[in-house]
């Protein structure tokens, strides 16, 4: 009887420790997945291939920037009103996170200001800034 307790103690524990070991799963896919949109948004914009916006933006995206309109048509709109400003504008990804359906991204911005911004006319200098973006997946 004593082998059969040793024995059931040692098979509890390997599967108490077999659930320990981290195993290879869609979760790590997915969250890659979902930093790689944030690449692909920085190579359309630079790329000025706003027209392929809806290749990783749904036609009902919500933005929450005032200055751009709703849906998939306002982020183009917007993505080539900002590019007339700064034709050169190029990105830097900073750091990326996901977390469940989110995606958070910090962004370097770099362009060089070409035409009036906010009622500050066109400086013609190289500018850069840093923002942070959050998108909801689906």
């Amino acid at each position: 009887m004593r082998y059969v307790k040793v024995y059931v103690l040692l098979f509890g524990l390997f599967f108490s420790f077999s659930s320990c070991v981290p195993t290879p799963n869609t979760h790590t896919a997915e969250i890659d997945k979902k930093k790689a949109l944030v690449s692909t948004f920085i190579q359309l914009i630079e790329a000025k291939a706003f027209s392929r916006f809806g290749e990783i933006i749904a036609d009902d995206y919500q933005q929450h920037n005032p200055m751009v309109k709703q849906g998939l048509a306002g982020i183009q709109e917007g993505a080539s009103w900002f590019s007339s400003i700064f034709p050169d504008l190029s990105a830097s990804i900073d750091e990326v996170l996901v977390e469940g359906d989110l995606v958070v991204a910090r962004i370097t911005w770099t362009g060089t200001h070409s035409e009036e911004l906010f009622g500050i006319p066109a400086s013609g200098m190289k500018v850069s800034w840093t923002g942070t973006d959050w998108w909801r997946t689906r």
